[in-house]
């Protein structure tokens, strides 16, 4: 166990002493601890590059539900040995990995940012996905070869997924959704109707997301001089009204979340 007792400063995010008594850290000291925090990571390495509450955060699994709603969705993606599987828009391809070391099917991971792929690459279970660095509305795959398809609060472009996929091929989606007042889930469900899917399996995550978004601007505000020294003052409180305005429109019921899977009709 680290003989520094106590945890970190949520202030800064440097680590305590075991002390009770108050203790001065010295500017240099403070950056150091900061930076060592920050860096001791592929994912630390590349949010030191990427100032970013999302990374900072909601780190690899960056979607709601996180790890957790991951796992949801593998069990019934249908996934296993000579399966193929595209996570499109995958940031640092932790689903990709996940689903290539849990249920042996071979795994892409598709970003339009290398970084975010380099970073995948060197984490656990980075050797077993293969990486490919795209715009996932111009996926450069064959029609029809991937057996489940997956966006997570990323961009999704329907004519594409359907396209890259098998005739049994699942689709597996965490996204916003539309509420009552907009049409409902139903109307969600019906778009992806019009393209050949239909619904395997659905869990609402409206209010995982709602709590998610207070989380994060909470966490911003409780340690603000730690993050505002990470990003600057302006893009600190850019990132900080962005978190607000999330959660006023979770709050106001004008946004919705959800976790799909969709097969072939």
């Amino acid at each position: 166990m680290n003989s520094l007792a106590g945890g970190r400063d949520p202030a800064t995010g440097a680590p305590r002493t075991g002390t009770s008594r108050p203790f001065a850290i010295s500017p240099a000291v403070r950056t150091f601890w900061i930076s060592m925090v920050i860096s001791t990571s592929p994912l630390g390495h590349l949010a030191e590059e990427y100032a970013a509450w999302w990374i900072d955060i909601l780190g690899e699994h960056n979607h709601i539900g996180g790890a957790d709603a991951t796992r949801w969705l593998l069990e019934r993606a249908r996934l296993g040995p000579g399966r193929l599987m595209a996570d499109c828009g995958a940031f640092v391809g932790a689903s990709a990995r996940m689903a290539a070391r849990t249920t042996g099917a071979t795994a892409v991971a598709v970003d339009l940012n290398r970084d975010f792929l380099e970073t995948g690459r060197a984490m656990d279970g980075g050797n077993l996905v293969h990486w490919v660095t795209a715009n996932s509305r111009r996926l450069p795959f064959r029609d029809g070869i991937f057996h489940s398809a997956w966006v997570l609060d990323a961009d999704i472009s329907l004519p594409e997924l359907t396209r890259i996929t098998t005739p049994d091929a699942t689709l597996c989606l965490c996204c916003e959704v539309p509420v009552d007042g907009r049409g409902g889930v139903e109307a969600f469900i019906g778009e992806l109707e019009a393209y050949g899917w239909r619904t395997a399996a659905h869990r609402q995550m409206s209010l995982e997301a709602t709590n998610t978004w207070r989380a994060a601007e909470a966490d911003l505000v409780r340690r603000r001089p730690y993050f505002e020294a990470r990003y600057g003052t302006r893009p600190y409180l850019a990132q900080l009204d962005m978190l607000g305005s999330l959660v006023q429109r979770y709050e106001r019921l004008e946004q919705g979340h959800g976790l799909f899977v969709f097969e072939r009709r």
